[in-house]
């Protein structure tokens, strides 16, 4: 008998660990501020103090004086921001939102496989990296034609792009695991835990319908506001008449105890039980 209840057990939670794996994730937001509250940021010694901040790929530097992209990993997700000046010409107010599924062995990026509503067609563009002169494939992006200001892409990632870049084998690619030699465990912030955007009408269409293509609904609809909860990030998006999208709130999970809070430029930081809540003006 115990040997039954110790096979089904095992099955259960294979299944619940492929769920998972199949769940649709977001990976990481990429926002690019005004040059003084990015400078703020950047030299806050404060925010440095609570942040695992680092200059990015290949091999996470220590963020400097002279860094246009910060980017401040979590345990399992990571913001990216910049300044105006940033190398990839992305303009001040830009929003990106990556969303992505973990890859739990042989590498396959077949779409058609996470549509769950047809109609939309996504278009598909390679992310490669040069490994001392071999391009390999870092993610297949996934992106439709919808227009909107916020760029959203869904993305499915490599597991030999790890083995060489930590130069040890991975037969399978997690968030997790892409950051677990950027994340520090002693840091303050843990992870990002939810995105409010206030959005045009095309940008909360376009959302919602990708989002609706890949068999994601709503948890929770208020009016003009709608509420998805994506794995461990709840995004809430409000339709208004502006003309162009901003984040409206971040909230970060922290380690639990009283911080301080800060003005860093435009954004205020403030503290609320054991999440750091960052509020855009």
């Amino acid at each position: 008998m115990k040997r039954y209840v110790l096979i089904l057990l095992t099955m259960l939670l294979a299944n619940r660990i492929s769920a998972q794996e199949e769940d649709l994730k977001v990976n990481h937001l990429y926002f690019v501020l005004d040059s003084a509250s990015f400078s703020t940021i950047r030299s806050s010694g404060q925010f440095a103090k609570w942040s695992s901040l680092d200059r990015g790929l290949p091999d996470f530097l220590p963020t400097d004086t002279g860094s246009t992209t910060l980017y401040m990993r979590g345990k399992s997700t990571y913001l990216e921001i910049m300044g105006p000046d940033n190398r990839f010409g992305e303009k001040e107010g830009a929003i990106g939102i990556g969303f992505s599924w973990d890859t739990p062995g042989k590498f396959s990026d077949d779409i058609s496989k996470k549509i769950k509503n047809k109609g939309l067609p996504f278009k598909r563009s390679n992310a490669m990296w040069d490994f001392k002169g071999k391009d390999v494939l870092w993610y297949s992006a996934y992106y439709t034609d919808l227009k909107g200001g916020i760029a959203t892409w869904y993305a499915f990632y490599n597991p030999e792009f790890l083995t060489r870049l930590y130069h040890k084998e991975y037969p399978f690619f997690t968030r997790e695991a892409f950051l677990e030699k950027a994340f520090d465990d002693n840091k303050e912030i843990r992870d990002l835990s939810s995105i409010a955007l206030e959005c045009t009408a095309e940008d909360f269409h376009k959302l919602t319908r990708e989002l609706h293509s890949l068999g994601i609904t709503p948890v929770e609809k208020n009016g003009d506001a709608v509420t998805f909860d994506i794995d461990s990030i709840r995004i809430t998006m409000t339709q208004i008449p502006n003309t162009k999208s901003r984040i409206k709130e971040l909230r970060l999970k922290t380690k639990k105890g009283k911080k301080e809070d800060l003005e860093l430029g435009k954004i205020k930081v403030r503290h609320q039980d054991n999440e750091l809540i960052m509020m855009f003006n």
